[in-house]
């Protein structure tokens, strides 16, 4: 999705993102906070693709400073708003890639939430560099990517033919978009320069599939994978 697209979404964010950090229904997010050990004291955040500043609002209480960056100055203005209350923000508009370069090894967390999806595996491997540039040695990485094993799952119960491309391309209304599986996250992660801590499932509600949550769908939601990693 280009900027103009992506700008387009500011105003019906919620209704045609997933926007896991606000939407994942078992807290998952959170423990994996946790588990990061951030400092008590000067902790930075770095939030790659923060939309419309969800994870900062949520989280960024336990951060003397954060940067939020986000290719859509749309998105971002929203983001603005929505934190207006949240201190010590800076605000970047522009791409992970090239932020990564201008922010330069700070973070002591960075989150990147259902951004590395691109089908390109070379621009998958520059938002993974983006990542990692940010990301000071011994600081953490907090990545949520959509699984390709909870795709299936979801093509089975909407009884439909695989979308699924090689590589774990996925067709969404005429757009490929990455899905991975659970050892390819750890793998990717690697290749960047980061130590796995542990991989889970974020779940969210069947509803951004457009199903009803039925009892039976209710003990199987789908999910995305969320994985904590720290920079070496």
């Amino acid at each position: 999705m280009n900027r103009a697209e992506w700008n387009k979404l500011a105003g019906t964010f919620e209704k045609n993102v997933c926007d896991i950090s606000r939407e994942e229904t078992a807290d998952q997010i959170r423990r994996y906070v946790d588990a990061a050990k951030i400092p008590k004291r000067g902790g930075v955040l770095v939030d790659m693709g923060c939309g419309i500043g969800s994870f900062i609002l949520q989280h960024g209480h336990r951060f003397a400073e954060i940067v939020g960056v986000e290719y859509a100055s749309s998105i971002i203005a929203r983001a603005k708003r929505r934190c207006a209350g949240v201190s010590g923000v800076t605000w970047h508009t522009a791409g992970v890639e090239a932020a990564g370069k201008r922010i330069g090894p700070r973070a002591d967390l960075t989150v990147c939430m259902n951004v590395i999806t691109v089908p390109s595996a070379a621009k998958r491997g520059a938002l993974w560099r983006g990542v990692s540039a940010v990301t000071k040695r011994g600081g953490h990485a907090l990545v949520v990517v959509a699984s390709l094993e909870a795709e299936r799952m979801i093509q089975k119960v909407l009884g439909e033919e695989p979308a699924t491309h090689p590589n774990g391309l996925v067709d969404h209304d005429g757009a490929l978009q990455k899905h991975f599986t659970r050892d390819e996250l750890a793998d990717d992660f690697a290749h960047a320069g980061f130590a796995m801590k542990k991989i889970g499932k974020a779940f969210y509600p069947w509803s951004k599939e457009g199903l009803r949550p039925t009892p039976k769908l209710r003990k199987s939601p789908p999910w995305d994978w969320v994985a904590l990693a720290q920079r070496l």
